[in-house]
């Protein structure tokens, strides 16, 4: 919920949770279990209630998560953010980071070859945290 809650507010949008209205779990609480679950499937009743409103596929497909696209970023709009770490950022004064191999990363993310979205993120994090303790 936190995530939720942080990245929507972060686009100005207002995400709901209906599933946490509190009268509707009081309600649902008070459901036999078998109601609840049938065949190993939760949220039977739910899927049950909007079956005529929404297609198979959505209702009876797989559960899918959000996949941040920090593989494209780093592609696109933060390509410039991995080159900004020389000696002079706070993480390349720290000395804990090979900064050519985080350049050589960045480069072969960058035209596609292998993918480093998750090692430059938390690089680029690093580096963020890094520049607020020292503007403390």
């Amino acid at each position: 919920l936190t995530k939720v809650d942080r990245t929507s507010m972060a686009n100005s949008l207002e995400a709901r949770e209906p599933l946490l209205d509190h009268d509707l779990v009081q309600w649902m609480a008070r459901l036999p279990a078998d109601v609840r679950l049938k065949g190993g499937s939760g949220k039977w009743l739910m899927k049950q209630a909007v079956r005529p409103l929404l297609p198979p596929g959505i209702i009876d497909r797989a559960k899918m998560g959000f996949v941040v696209p920090i593989d494209r970023w780093f592609r696109g709009p933060l390509a410039g953010e991995i080159a900004g770490l020389g000696k002079d950022s706070a993480l390349g004064r720290t000395g804990i980071v090979d900064l050519k191999a985080a350049q050589d990363m960045a480069r072969a993310h960058k035209n596609g070859s292998r993918d480093y979205s998750r090692t430059l993120w938390q690089l680029l994090m690093l580096e963020r945290s890094l520049q607020r303790l020292s503007a403390v």
